[in-house]
C-alpha cells in the first residue's frame, strides 16, 4: 500500500529532463587533447550509447574510448544524466574502468550546454569545465577545459560527437 502511495506521488519527469533526450541513440566522438602538465596529448575516440532508465528520469550511458597511453590508455565508462529539481541543475556521474569518477554539475542555455566540476590529481584539486554546443540533431561539439585557480583555464580536450 505505502509503495503505490509513494508512485502516486511520485512527479513525472519534467520539461527540463526532456531536454537530455538529445543524446539518446548511439554516438561517435573524435577529438584532440592538447599538450599539457599531463604529457604530449593526441588523438581519442569513443563510442557511447545512451538510453532513458525506466522511468525516464536518467540517461545511462555506455562508453569505449581510446586514449593516448599517457593518459591511461582504452577504457570503459558508464554515466548517468538526470535533472535535480531541489538544486535547480542537470547531474552527471560517471565512472570508468581506469578508477576516476567524476561528478558534474550542468546548465543549458539555447544550444549550449556547460557541466562543471572538480577534480583531485595528484593531490592537486583542479576545476573542470565542458562545454557542449548543439550543432546539428546529429552532431555536437565539445570543449573541456582545466583550471588550478579557476581564473585561468587551459583546453584540455575538443572534440565532435556525431549520431550513428
Amino acid at each position: 500500500l505505502a509503495a503505490s502511495a509513494f508512485a502516486q506521488m511520485a512527479p513525472k519527469p519534467g520539461p527540463e529532463v526532456k531536454k537530455l533526450d538529445y543524446f539518446v541513440g548511439t554516438w561517435t566522438v573524435d577529438g584532440t587533447i592538447g599538450q599539457g602538465p599531463w604529457g604530449a596529448g593526441g588523438k581519442f575516440t569513443s563510442t557511447d550509447t545512451s538510453e532513458w532508465m525506466p522511468g525516464n528520469y536518467f540517461l545511462v550511458r555506455h562508453s569505449d574510448f581510446k586514449m593516448p597511453p599517457e593518459l591511461g590508455g582504452d577504457g570503459k565508462a558508464t554515466s548517468f544524466m538526470g535533472y535535480d529539481t531541489d538544486q535547480n541543475t542537470y547531474t552527471y556521474d560517471a565512472f570508468n574502468s581506469q578508477g576516476r569518477r567524476e561528478r558534474s554539475k550542468g546548465t543549458v542555455s539555447g544550444d549550449g550546454w556547460t557541466w562543471t566540476s572538480t577534480q583531485n590529481y595528484g593531490g592537486q584539486e583542479v576545476q573542470q569545465k565542458r562545454t557542449i554546443k548543439v550543432l546539428s540533431p546529429a552532431s555536437y561539439g565539445i570543449k573541456f577545459e582545466v583550471s588550478l585557480d579557476g581564473t585561468n583555464w587551459m583546453t584540455f580536450m575538443d572534440a565532435k560527437a556525431t549520431k550513428k
